[in-house]
């Protein structure tokens, strides 16, 4: 059986979804401007070479080499520096109506990731503008990535029923799979990445995740890491920038979030689900946190 893991759970929170636009050869000269967007924009160079240009940034990119642009900011993937792009928001859809060439001078797979923004979970805030990551299907775990990528581009160049519904599926493996070699290369040692790379304040944070609705305190949470209260405390203090007390409260309140959103349960319900006593104490967090009562976030929801 897998257990589940604090980067799942929160991934789950959040909903995370991907949307695969192509995967396709490139005539020589290609040239695509991506105006900014609330996306994460993706890019997988399966073949070939190209350039990745974000503000005055440059990145030679190839075969193997991925980048991931979780801030979604503007940019232009380029054939050569010399290269024209196409602009505009229609790319995609004249992309899609052309052809895919014989021949090209390279082999590009291309789109996006997006999550519930409303749940501004602490580790989006973390992500740098860039993640940039080399030949992924030469590294350790490559052949799965490729397999992955193999069942998208099989998948894309069928017409068989719900092709686009796994291309994404697979599209949501590809972000985390991404995601976890970054971590590999990068190693955080600040936030919510450190806490999960940490295999005790791994263990102590789905413990938190799993079981925020009950009356949990420090000295059962650290048992959970395997270390003293103190140490716990300070180490998960340092590691993700905030105490593990206040962290407790944060997940709640994004539950409570998702609870008021997106369930007919009874405020009440809510409350107790995600592990408050107190109605009124609860009120006053949840309208310190998101700026609005419960009442008013499920009035709007259901307006929506």
């Amino acid at each position: 059986m897998i257990r589940d893991d604090a980067l799942s759970e929160v991934l789950r929170l959040v909903r995370l979804r991907a949307c695969v636009y192509f995967a396709r050869t490139m005539e020589a000269g290609w040239g695509l401007s991506a105006p900014a967007t609330v996306n994460g924009p993706v890019h997988l160079v399966l073949e070939g070479r190209c350039i990745l240009r974000i503000g005055t940034e440059e990145h030679e990119l190839s075969a193997g080499d991925a980048v991931v642009l979780p801030r979604g900011a503007a940019h232009t993937m380029l054939d050569t520096a010399a290269a024209r792009p196409m602009g505009g928001g229609s790319i995609i859809e004249r992309l899609r109506a052309l052809p895919e060439p014989a021949t090209g001078v390279a082999r590009m797979l291309c789109g996006h990731f997006e999550w519930d923004g409303t749940l501004d979970h602490p580790l989006f805030s973390e992500l740098p503008q860039v993640i940039l990551v080399r030949n992924m299907l030469g590294r350790e775990g490559g052949a799965l990535f490729s397999t992955i990528v193999d069942l998208i581009t099989a998948e894309q160049s069928g017409d068989a029923p719900g092709a686009s519904a796994v291309t994404d599926r697979m599209g949501e493996v590809l972000f985390v799979s991404l995601l976890r070699a970054w971590i590999a290369d990068n190693v955080p040692t600040h936030g919510v990445l450190a806490t999960i790379n940490d295999p005790r304040l791994a263990r102590a944070l789905s413990y938190i995740h799993q079981n925020h609705a009950r009356d949990l305190d420090l000295s059962r949470i650290a048992r959970e890491a395997g270390m003293s209260r103190t140490s716990f405390a300070t180490r998960f203090h340092e590691a993700m920038g905030m105490p593990p007390g206040a962290y407790l409260t944060e997940w709640r309140l994004l539950q409570a979030r998702h609870l008021v959103a997106g369930s007919d349960l009874a405020l009440p319900d809510v409350v107790e689900r995600v592990g408050y006593v107190s109605e009124a104490g609860f009120a006053r967090a949840f309208r310190r946190r998101f700026g609005e009562t419960p009442a008013q976030l499920r009035r709007a929801a259901r307006a929506a």
